[in-house]
């Protein structure tokens, strides 16, 4: 019989595993993966993006529960604690990483505290089934054998997002949730890549800018006719759209049209100005020589021919009155047809999970479940790329694990 049993060796498993265990030993770790934080090594590209230090309502996309919990400096509450585990951080431009650059220390240092606290870890075991067994939990594997009994349960279990590196198993974390009557929204990738062709010219082939980066405001339209948009780095690819501004924005539900705006930073005025003169200048220069003074000369290809119809090669004083007004509305309202985010094994976190309001977030435990929590990605709490989906895993993991030892230690 243990006191807590944490399901899941993830970041917001071992960080509730050292909480749970701080005042007793009693404690056991399950994962199905043959080693623990499997994800947080790949974490940040292996720098491990522990936090950022921008907090804002808007970095969950307004998630009242966790805002709740996280407060208004929880990157602060991550580095002290990282810090007091020896892991000194520093950070750029917000982003909050390891000295070390390396996400290995951070598994090593969350590691040796767990065994320091005499915590069991046990690895290479799929729990299946959890069932209330004498007024305690009892744990099950995939064969139907018990693992243990537990006064207190831990649900860390994760997404589903990255396949390869041991995420957990949708089918078995929802018979899970509803053999113990937890309520959970239907999960979806997030923080990914969008598949998605041309909405307007010779469609789907996008081959030839496969690979291009460009700076952009990026909008998406849902079929609620909502937008939203966001600015920074696109990339285009042979499927779709990739980078970091499209990852944030592929959280959305219901996504009709991309457009891309590459240049958001110029207004139609002064693009219209210059060329203009440059006609006036050097006539000869073809339409492609000019916008490759704005854009990649790939992507004005791209946009002259698959979407207006013209020859790149069009010299700028065979150009008719307003054609530097329809080139201007072209480049910067370049739409996209959306088809689907690029799945799971492309994607950085899963949304969907256990609804906020079944969980107390005073606590982290299931309302009406005593003893029974749940934490990180099993939470339907989805943050923006930057380090604030791995914040939000370290801080539930302390709530759920504090609240698990003292209430073990009232006993």
């Amino acid at each position: 019989m243990y006191k807590t049993c944490v399901i899941g060796a993830g970041a917001a498993g071992l960080i509730a595993g050292i909480e749970a265990s701080s005042h007793r030993s009693d404690v056991i770790m399950i994962d199905k993966n043959k080693k623990a934080g499997m994800k947080l090594y790949a974490t940040g590209n292996g720098r491990c993006n522990l936090a950022n230090m921008h907090m804002a309502f808007s970095c969950y996309y307004g998630n009242a529960f966790a805002a709740e919990i996280l407060g208004k400096n929880p990157a602060d509450t991550v580095i002290d604690y990282m810090n007091k585990l020896g892991i000194d951080c520093y950070q750029k431009n917000g982003y909050v990483y390891p000295r070390s650059n390396q996400a290995s220390s951070v598994v090593w240092a969350l590691l040796d505290r767990l065994k320091e606290n005499g915590v069991k870890l046990k690895v290479g075991t799929e729990v299946s089934r959890i069932a209330k067994k004498n007024g305690y939990y009892a744990v099950y594997d995939r064969d139907g054998i018990e693992i243990c009994t537990a006064e207190n349960i831990i649900l860390a279990t994760g997404g589903y997002s990255a396949p390869k590196l041991g995420a957990a198993s949708e089918p078995v974390s929802c018979s899970i949730y509803d053999g113990l009557g937890i309520k959970y929204t239907e999960a979806s990738p997030a923080l990914c890549p969008m598949i998605c062709d041309p909405a307007s010219g010779e469609a789907a082939d996008m081959t030839e800018i496969s690979g291009i980066r460009s700076n952009a405001q990026v909008t998406v339209k849902l079929g609620s006719g909502e937008a939203y948009s966001e600015e920074g780095e696109v990339q285009f690819t042979d499927y779709g759209l990739s980078g970091i501004v499209v990852f944030d924005l592929s959280y959305y539900d219901d996504i009709k049209t991309v457009k891309v705006d590459t240049l958001y930073e110029v207004d139609k005025e002064s693009f219209v100005e210059a060329f203009d003169n440059v006609k006036k200048s050097c006539p000869g220069r073809t339409v492609l020589g000019f916008l490759n003074g704005y854009i990649n000369d790939k992507l004005a290809g791209f946009i002259l021919g698959r979407v207006m119809g013209i020859d790149a090669k069009m010299k700028l004083a065979e150009t008719t009155e307003g054609f530097a007004e329809e080139l201007y509305k072209a480049i910067s309202s370049l739409s996209f047809r959306f088809t689907a985010r690029y799945g799971y094994e492309h994607s950085q976190v899963t949304k969907g999970g256990i609804l906020c309001d079944e969980i107390d977030p005073q606590t982290m435990q299931i309302k009406d479940k005593k003893g029974l929590y749940a934490i990180g990605e099993a939470v339907d709490v989805c943050g923006r790329c930057g380090g604030y989906n791995l914040m939000w895993a370290f801080l539930s993991g302390m709530l759920a694990g504090r609240t698990a030892s003292q209430q073990a230690d009232d006993k």
